[in-house]
């Protein structure tokens, strides 16, 4: 069913306004990450990658925001280059959702992109994982004059598949395929 709907216009289009990601090479590539699983969400291996690569004299930074209000964590996510999900479970949360709703580059282990996502050949997530996350990482770094156009991408997706009005769609089709409506 792919719940999670975003309501795009929350707040008079306030709270979920885009900020696009623009390249600077002369500051660190900003890459947010919001463990509320650490274990889970492969934190450890991104903080392992941010340290090697910042080791090799690459310009990144990590920045985790953890046991923050939602309206606090909001604004962090709209100071990201990068956002990252999760490099192990194989499919995106929310918080990838609401990342790509604020105009947001996402990096996330998709297991199976035909079956996991919606429209895969449309979705912009940056599929990594823990035995590519330092060379995913690096690529990022390279060429994050990408982003800005992978961030306009990523909203789009969500306008399109999961703001409130294309889930309230999808859900009238699922009732009418099973006959309730």
């Amino acid at each position: 069913m792919f719940f999670w709907p975003i309501d795009l216009h929350k707040d008079g289009g306030v709270c979920y306004r885009t900020v696009f990601p623009e390249a600077s090479f002369e500051r660190p590539l900003r890459v947010v990450h919001a463990p509320n699983h650490r274990h889970f969400k492969g934190t450890s291996f991104l903080e392992e990658a941010v340290t090697k690569l910042r080791a090799e004299g690459l310009n990144i930074e990590l920045v985790l925001v953890e046991r923050v209000p939602n309206e606090q964590a909001l604004e962090i996510y709209r100071s990201a280059d990068l956002v990252f999900d999760q490099c192990l479970i194989g499919f995106h949360g929310y918080f990838a959702l609401e990342a790509m709703a604020l105009g947001k580059p996402v990096m996330c282990f998709i297991r199976d992109p035909e079956n996991y996502l919606l429209n895969a050949d449309e979705c912009p997530i940056i599929n990594t994982h823990i035995s590519t996350l330092c060379e995913d990482l690096r690529r990022v770094v390279e060429r994050q004059d990408e982003l800005h156009e992978i961030g306009r991408q990523s909203r789009q997706y969500i306008e399109k598949h999961f703001s409130l009005e294309a889930f309230a769609k999808r859900l009238s089709n699922a009732y009418e395929e099973l006959g309730i409506i």
